[in-house]
């Protein structure tokens, strides 16, 4: 009788346990909007293109190709001048397609080999909107509207999920539905040199 006596006191000794919040009290962090803060950003939009990134003047429709193969610096400097100072540069060594470096712009990410621009990926992130194909397709096109404009080849058996090309050849833009179906939206485009583990 004594033991059990004790066992209640000592309960009733114990400090409440801390609040948690509700789910209704869980904020996540704000996410930070995209810069696009470049010089050019007003003047200049960036086309995805499957030889690398077409800068089109808002004013004349000229455009100039950025292709895969120029330096690094070169790469850096036409994207920064548009879409404003990178966010982050980083390495992988592990990469299928041997070592690569990578420059981060918002949504952005150019893709070196031996100091060279050799591919572009954007994610479904702040800055996605900034960036389309000369034909439209960008992050959160649905199939059926991306079909209406361009072929759309299905990659079978791909291990990143419900991957695509724009097209057959060597330098399509590939890409990433996030489900199967026609309502699916892009979730990810790219071209070029990526570090995709298949």
């Amino acid at each position: 009788m004594m033991t059990l006596a004790m066992v209640a006191l000592l309960a009733a000794c114990k400090p409440a346990p801390e609040k948690t919040p509700a789910a209704s009290e869980i904020t996540a962090p704000p996410v930070p909007e995209a810069k696009a803060d470049g010089p050019a950003a007003a003047t200049t939009a960036v086309s995805l293109d499957g030889e690398g990134l077409r800068f089109i003047d808002k004013t004349s429709g000229k455009a100039s190709l950025l292709a895969f193969g120029v330096p690094r610096a070169q790469a850096e400097a036409a994207l920064a001048n548009v879409a404003g100072k990178e966010d982050d540069r980083s390495t992988n060594d592990e990469c299928g397609a041997g070592p690569m470096q990578f420059t981060r712009y918002d949504a952005m990410t150019l893709n070196f080999q031996d100091d060279k621009f050799a591919g572009w990926f954007l994610g479904n992130e702040p800055g996605a909107a900034a960036y389309s194909t000369a034909s439209g397709i960008a992050i959160g096109t649905t199939r059926a509207k991306a079909g209406e404009s361009v072929s759309i080849i299905a990659v079978e058996d791909s291990t990143l999920g419900e991957e695509f090309s724009i097209g057959t050849g060597e330098n399509v833009v590939g890409g990433i539905f996030a489900s199967p179906g026609d309502a699916a939206k892009i979730d990810a485009l790219f071209a070029g040199v990526n570090c995709f583990f298949r």
